[in-house]
């Protein structure tokens, strides 16, 4: 899998690197941004300037044909010379006034228009209501314009501020003047949105602390310039704005640049100024870069070798992948299906590659060690599943006897008759077994030897017999008695001694399983047979305990016909994980 995992490694790292790659341009692209909107915003700040400038100037343009009014050059120069103007006077004026604005163009409408006398008393005024006794004069514009000079300033009144330009008014060519015209325009959201469409910039108004206008460009939120607000109160500590009257850029929140700047005029000194401001086009992170590309932006993309280049990673991965993996795993199933099937003994590693190789050496490894031992142990068959049913009376006992040394091996019969005595010697049927020895005199189980037995009902059981002692020479068999005299012989004596005849094996109890101890004893045998069968996993449906106990009483009756003892003792145990019984003749 090396080469896999070294494909691997090198997609990492390409990802790796193209993602690096996507963050360092981001902050490139963002900081390309910050600077190209600093310029701008300097372009704009410098335009905002000149558009006011220009303004000023063509409504300073605009008042020539109100100073020019014959009537109103007349009221003004008969008002200059009373010491308290009349109201026939202030009606003539304000009528000729309100003639000569209404010829002023619709782009270029005052909000307020002025009319004073040489003494800098209001004569006549449009769309603003004042008392007779107010006065001008005491403006700098309206004094320099009662002096002959067109002036334009800001004014900031109840927190408002007010566009002004101011045009001296003469009775003769080359005279002087007799009074002045001064025109008002109110900064409002209607003159900050032409200010706007004029410069594309978006421009926001303040005074006294607080914004009092604003426009934007489509697609800038005006509420950005709300951050002008909070932002003002530290301008104080600017030096740039403080002597230059134009704050350097200043960035506010993270993407909004802002350059604040002074109305000249008495508006300076009550801290009246506009700001221009402008987003910087960033992005927060590559995945940005898709919302703000266009259709352009993304034709301009060369999809199609992208797309070629993926495909072919991914083959190069698919391939190494199939070699390294899915080809080697399809080599090892097959031999393992083929050791299985016992087509092959062993897996022969070098068929395989990579890692298969060393698990292929394992298999051997575990085989052979498994055959030096014997082999696996196996769980024991179910001879009721193998053979079918087996019969409840079985054909032949599988008990035997163990034989002392020399002895012949007896038949496999449960009983034994009574042995016949001939004058030739003490003889036995063949096949029957030699008579034993009197039987220990003690109540206990003799050492034993274990054969075992499958009984008709699915038990295993080990019948323990007595072991002939080793060196110890078989009993010898009592001589036979004499054949009885025959009338009219004369006896012939015998010169052998008085055979004894061997002991007669005791009947076996053929009432023992009835003994209620020894069918309580057999009972619990029963009960502990059957919960070690379902521990082992064996079927015990068909085994009843009427079943069990006749072939314990069956197994007991040979027992006692052969050894000669009083009571059989039953016991489980596992044998090659079955269950089974071991039978013990206790004397």
């Amino acid at each position: 899998m090396l080469l896999s995992r070294f494909w691997y490694g090198v997609l990492a790292l390409a990802l790796g690197a193209a993602v690096f790659v996507l963050f360092v341009a981001a902050q490139l692209y963002n900081r390309s941004s910050h600077r190209a909107m600093s310029e701008a915003l300097s372009a704009d700040s410098s335009a905002v300037e000149w558009f006011l400038n220009d303004d000023a100037r063509k409504r300073s343009s605009a008042l020539i044909r109100v100073a020019l009014n014959p009537a109103l050059r007349t009221a003004l120069a008969k008002s200059s010379t009373e010491a308290k103007p009349g109201a026939e006077l202030r009606e003539k004026a304000r009528t000729a006034l309100r003639t000569a604005t209404a010829e002023v163009p619709p782009e270029l409408k005052f909000d307020h228009v002025w009319a004073v006398d040489a003494a800098g008393r209001v004569i006549a005024s449009v769309d603003f209501e004042h008392r007779e006794d107010w006065e001008l004069g005491g403006y700098p514009l309206v004094a320099d314009a009662l002096h002959g000079w067109i002036r334009d300033d800001a004014w900031v009144w109840k927190g408002r501020i007010l566009r002004v330009v101011a045009r001296p008014v003469e009775q003769d060519v080359n005279g002087e003047p007799v009074g002045a015209v001064i025109g008002a325009k109110i900064i409002d959201d209607t003159f900050a949105r032409a200010v706007t469409k004029r410069t594309g910039a978006a421009v926001g108004f303040y005074a006294e602390g607080a914004r009092v206008a604003s426009g934007a460009p489509e697609g800038f939120d005006k509420a950005n310039l709300d951050q002008i607000t909070q932002d003002l109160k530290l301008l104080d500590d600017n030096k740039d704005y403080v002597e230059k009257g134009r704050s350097e850029v200043r960035v506010i929140g993270q993407h909004l640049g802002v350059v604040y700047a002074r109305l000249p005029g008495e508006a300076w000194e009550l801290g009246a100024g506009y700001a221009v401001g402008r987003l910087a086009a960033s992005v927060d992170s590559p995945l940005n870069f898709l919302d703000k590309a266009n259709n352009d932006d993304k034709s301009e993309v060369p999809t199609v070798l992208i797309l070629v280049g993926v495909l072919a990673m991914a083959a190069i991965g698919l391939v190494l992948s199939f070699l390294e993996h899915t080809r080697p795993l399809h080599v090892f199933r097959g031999e393992a299906a083929r050791f299985a099937k016992g087509e092959v003994d062993v897996l022969a590693p070098s068929r395989f590659r990579g890692a298969y190789r060393k698990i292929a050496a394992d298999i051997n490894d575990g085989v052979e060690k498994v055959a030096a031992k014997g082999g696996a142990p196996r769980k024991a068959a179910d001879l009721e599943q193998v053979l079918g049913p087996i019969p409840t009376q079985p054909a032949m006992s599988a008990f035997s006897v163990p034989l002392g040394p020399g002895e012949p091996r007896p038949d496999s019969r449960p009983s034994y008759p009574k042995p016949m005595v001939s004058p030739r010697g003490p003889t036995r049927r063949p096949g029957s077994h030699p008579l034993s020895g009197p039987p220990p005199a003690r109540d206990s189980v003799e050492p034993v030897e274990a054969i075992e037995e499958v009984s008709d009902a699915g038990m295993a059981i080990s019948a323990l017999e007595p072991a002939g002692a080793p060196g110890r020479p078989p009993p010898r068999r009592p001589p036979p008695p004499p054949p009885p005299k025959a009338p009219g012989v004369p006896a012939v004596p015998n010169p052998l001694p008085e055979p004894v005849s061997a002991p007669e094996a005791p009947a076996a109890r053929q009432d023992g399983a009835g003994d209620p101890d020894e069918l309580t004893e057999w009972n619990a045998v029963y009960e502990e047979f059957l919960s070690v069968k379902q521990q082992c996993g064996e079927p015990t449906n068909a085994l009843t305990f009427e079943k069990f106990k006749g072939t314990l009483q069956r197994n007991k009756d040979a027992l006692v016909a052969r050894h000669n003892c009083s009571r059989v003792r039953f016991t489980v145990y596992v044998k090659d994980g079955k269950a089974a019984l071991k039978a013990s003749p206790v004397k």
